[in-house]
């Protein structure tokens, strides 16, 4: 017997909020409508707050770890998206879309010739995310850096200074292109 599609998508989304009200538990705070996609792999969820209407498509990433993650209301995440804190902060604001494959990282890993490379420790940084962003496939946001209310990165771009609001950037570092109007 088939299943219809629209059975189908009952059940699925019933799943998922089995799913995240098991996922809650590990959390510092999460709001209502949490509907992570399968899996959201959560490391130091004491250190990771997120807000109200939260859904993900997984696999997807929240890295916590010895950092400060907040995430605010009806925010969208795609698939396969790293967040990591790593003795950092991150802020996510209301009404953001993150596009799938993006690393938002608050921390550098040290470079120093004095020693090697994977013993040296993480610089940490804070990155904020405004209200009303979207950030394309495949980006990247690295650490000290603002991304104003309502701008909006390109695919593919890797942002490494501030974006000013209303604004689009785009490519490798991302640069100002246009504005939205």
């Amino acid at each position: 017997m088939k299943m219809s599609i629209k059975l189908w998508e009952r059940f699925r989304s019933i799943g998922r909020r089995i799913y995240g009200l098991a996922l809650k538990q590990f959390l510092a705070g999460c709001g209502s409508d949490f509907a992570p996609g399968f899996p959201l792999k959560i490391v130091g969820g004491e250190n990771i707050t997120i807000g109200e209407k939260f859904s993900s498509m997984g696999p997807d990433y929240l890295y916590g770890d010895e950092g400060e993650i907040s995430i605010g209301n009806n925010v969208l995440i795609n698939t396969n998206v790293q967040i990591g804190a790593s003795r950092g902060k991150i802020h996510i604001g209301n009404h953001v879309i993150i596009g799938a494959n993006v690393v938002i990282r608050a921390a550098d890993h040290g470079i120093a010739r004095a020693g090697l490379i994977v013993n040296q420790p993480h610089r940490g940084g804070t990155i904020t995310i405004e209200d009303d962003v979207w950030i394309g496939s495949n980006c990247v946001i690295l650490r000290n850096v603002r991304l104003g209310r309502g701008c909006v990165v390109a695919a593919g771009a890797v942002v490494k200074k501030d974006v000013e609001p209303y604004s689009i950037v785009a490519g490798v570092p991302a640069r100002k292109v246009a504005e939205r109007v």
